[in-house]
């Protein structure tokens, strides 16, 4: 195997997976001789020992050694970062692009992901330790460094925590990315200096679009934190949301043109407040006529019934739309004129320039909309007493029914406003896509993945998930070898987002757990 340099052989020797191996092993020693109270435990020992042999050799491990103060999260990220930037640095060096790949699957990958998480499981089980959360940070460690999972897992079984989880998958996806950057060099993500603009262009495109999921999830977080279903029908909703916009726009442009004798065209933002109105009112009375006999104890298996009736409501809202506005895509005038907000391109040295950054201007007009919006819902759902009222519904029915607060109403409001959040996106969302009647079914499943990342009934969570997803998306149709097939795989982007979640914290960001 050709290698440009010494670099390779130099980091073997001074650093790498042979220290991390002594560091795994030596490092423990520490707690000899020192009295209880100042024992650290042997699981952070061992993981500062293979971090600090990985990044920096006997040098990282005489810091831990002889200073063991220095042990700590922040001390143990950096290693962590510095592990990466260091065998990332190497690899690049490899001119065959197959080495890094083939030695990375004998040092860690997906062979030794399976055998960890059949094996390690088993061994806690074994020895009656607590195994939650044991499956999964098996796995991942198993993909991130292979088989020291067994060094780290298999002697003490320590408890593991969201910390285990965070530490091992980073360092699994940055090996990907850097596999990636070896396998695909002329990437825009990974060609430097450009992969920076290029980075921070896809993220603000993410950015965005995200701020505009978010609004659509937030109805969908509202109904379900109130009455404890998933309205199926929100993609329909959110859909002739739009179209009652466009609708509106069209005749109320040909009145004023007929009452004034010149062409007028009326603005988009008029049209938001015009479909959350009809929407809202649409929500209501299906909700009032179809679910409020569900919480009368008149249905008796309620959540299926839940699924069936607002799926049929749906189906009947995308092919009633069909029949009268046909197939053919649609598509209001523009928001405001401005085409593009431009960040201008800055030379920070002679070899180095960051920008231009563009932002379609209907999308960040969109985005500011999607924010208000949503900071309107949260200030009405904590300062008034109606939002109180709601957020009471959602803790305990029965207590709320006893200070005065009447369920049924708030059943009824919280599917109109959940129903009137997706139409009003939908109305912000059709200047800047072509609308057609089943335009729902595509965001909709965008909208689960968003409020089970976010945590089921949290509105915050809700915008923190759609922007996330909205990044992710971009970054992912943006960084994908072929742009035609990266556009095509935007949503599966999103469902390995969905996967992770359910894996690492199936409770979302922000969600709480149900005791």
């Amino acid at each position: 195997m050709v290698i440009q340099d010494t670099l390779f052989v130099l980091w073997l020797m001074v650093a790498g997976p042979l220290w991390a191996v002594l560091g795994l092993f030596l490092l423990p020693g520490v707690n000899r001789g020192r009295k209880n109270e100042d024992l650290i435990p042997d699981t952070t020992l061992k993981i500062a020992g293979v971090i600090g042999g990985f990044a920096l050799g006997p040098v990282g491990l005489g810091l831990f050694y002889f200073e063991p103060t220095l042990i700590r999260r922040t001390t143990l990220t950096i290693g962590v970062v510095l592990t990466v930037f260091l065998s990332s640095q190497v690899m690049v060096r490899v001119v065959d692009p197959h080495f890094p790949s083939a030695l990375w699957l004998i040092l860690a990958g997906p062979l030794w992901a399976a055998l960890a998480a059949y094996f390690i499981p088993r061994h806690y089980r074994d020895q009656e330790a607590d195994d939650q959360n044991v499956l999964t940070a098996a796995a991942l460690g198993g993909f991130a460094i292979g088989p020291l999972i067994f060094g780290l897992m298999w002697k003490t079984t320590p408890k593991i925590n969201r910390d285990w989880m965070i530490v091992l998958g980073s360092l699994g996806a940055w090996q990907i990315y850097t596999l990636f950057a070896i396998q695909n060099p002329t990437n825009p993500c990974v060609q430097a200096p450009f992969s920076v603009t290029y980075l921070t262009q896809q993220t603000a495109n993410g950015v965005v679009i995200g701020c505009i999921y978010s609004l659509m999830a937030v109805g969908l977080t509202l109904i379900y934190s109130v009455q404890g279903i998933v309205s199926f029908a929100h993609g329909q909703l959110y859909m002739v949301g739009g179209y009652f916009s466009f609708y509106f726009l069209l005749h109320a442009g040909n009145l004023l043109s007929e009452l004034t004798g010149t062409e007028v065209q009326v603005n988009p933002i008029w049209g938001i407040p015009v479909a959350a109105i009809i929407v809202f009112l649409m929500g209501a009375v299906f909700e009032r006529i179809f679910l409020k006999p569900m919480h009368e104890g008149l249905i008796e298996r309620v959540s299926e019934y839940a699924i069936l009736i607002t799926f049929g409501f749906g189906f009947v809202i995308e092919y009633t739309t069909l029949a009268v506005a046909g197939p053919f895509p649609q598509r209001t005038n523009r928001f405001i004129d401005i085409r593009r907000f431009t960040l201008q391109r800055t030379q920070i040295t002679d070899e180095f320039a960051f920008g231009p950054i563009n932002i379609i201007g209907d999308r960040a007009f969109a985005m500011v909309v999607g924010i208000v919006l949503i900071f309107a819902l949260l200030y009405f759902l904590q300062r008034t007493w109606t939002g109180r009222a709601l957020r009471a519904t959602s803790q305990d029915r029965q207590a709320a029914a006893v200070t005065g607060i009447n369920p049924t109403n708030m059943n009824t409001l919280s599917f109109g406003m959940g129903s009137m959040l997706a139409a009003m996106s939908g109305a912000a969302l059709i200047p800047i896509f072509a609308w057609v009647p089943w335009v729902g079914a595509e965001m909709v499943g965008r909208s689960y993945v968003i409020v089970v990342l976010g945590g089921l009934g949290s509105v915050p969570g809700a915008l923190v998930g759609g922007i996330v997803v909205g990044i992710v998306e971009a970054l992912g149709a943006g960084c994908h070898p072929d742009p035609s097939r990266g556009a095509a795989y935007k949503e599966a982007f999103a469902l390995v987002i969905f996967a992770l979640v359910l894996l690492l914290k199936p409770t979302g960001l922000f969600g709480q757990e149900q005791h």
